[in-house]
């Protein structure tokens, strides 16, 4: 595998790097786990009987999918593991792994779809029942960096996102804009116009506009991508209009390593950029 551009780019693609039979045995044990359908979401009345409804993501060690299933086949993967040590040094750790689930439109009930047309994008776990809440569900999502999170630290982690079926256009595949890592850590939301289908144009400031590639990863079953902590990235619109849901895997890790590395060129190559409050 060549990184040579992830430095430049932002963005690496490994396609169809995991066996297919070892994703469509674990894509048939979470299928099996619940109900794929509507029933995943609260009642309009019990949504609004809930006292809080914040920490209704997974977390490392807590109401997360993850923890019960054996990912060996992801982690352990000869070429995987080889192009991780090329970005991050050959100690690197899992801050946190989860799946993501886009949800069909047909799934949300109504009093869903009235709530997310005002504030388009948003994260569904806090209509899912509880027990579900083991992994994201989202219908959409907007433009960010995964360094939101982390946004006083090195930023010296990647994101590795894994398809676990084939994502069409129609099932909210993920976008990435190449190139955007170079301006640094920047707070969301973010200065976009003129989002076209394979260009963007992004600002940090609003002023100076910059003429960026956006990439759509629509894929195949063990496609893995792997992107920068400062990668700006969200879903494609519409968001997803197919039947079908798409289940992904998601990972934060992060270098650990004394010795440099490919990612700490790219840490040393961005712009420092002034953190919006």
């Amino acid at each position: 595998m060549n990184i040579n551009p992830f430095s430049q780019t932002g963005i690496l693609s490994m396609r169809k790097v995991l066996p297919k039979k070892s994703c469509d045995k674990l894509i048939k044990i979470i299928e099996s786990n619940r109900d794929w359908n509507r029933n995943l979401f609260l009642d309009k009345e019990d949504y609004f009987k809930q006292k809080t409804v914040s920490k209704v993501n997974p977390g490392k060690n807590k109401q997360n999918l993850y923890n019960s299933l054996n990912l060996s086949f992801v982690e352990n993967n000869n070429e995987v593991k080889k192009t991780l040590k090329k970005i991050l040094g050959s100690n690197y750790n899992i801050i946190l792994a989860k799946f993501v689930v886009s949800v069909p439109e047909s799934w949300m009930p109504k009093y869903v779809k009235d709530f997310c047309k005002k504030n388009p994008r948003e994260n569904l776990n806090k209509f899912i029942k509880k027990k579900y809440r083991d992994v994201t569900f989202f219908q959409g999502l907007d433009f960010h960096m995964d360094s939101i999170d982390r946004p006083f630290e090195n930023n010296r982690f990647v994101t590795m996102y894994v398809y676990l079926n084939n994502v069409a256009k129609s099932m909210s595949p993920i976008e990435v804009v190449e190139g955007s890592h170079k301006f640094g850590h920047v707070a969301w939301p973010h200065f976009i116009r003129k989002n076209k289908r394979d260009k963007i144009e992004y600002s940090v400031d609003n002023k100076k506009f910059h003429k960026l590639k956006k990439k759509v990863l629509s894929g195949s079953v063990g496609d893995v991508f792997i992107w920068t902590s400062n990668t700006l990235h969200g879903t494609t619109k519409p968001s997803n209009k197919d039947k079908r849901f798409r289940i992904s895997l998601r990972y934060l890790i992060e270098k650990k390593d004394k010795n440099k590395s490919l990612i700490d060129k790219v840490v040393k190559d961005q712009k420092v950029s002034k953190v919006r409050k």
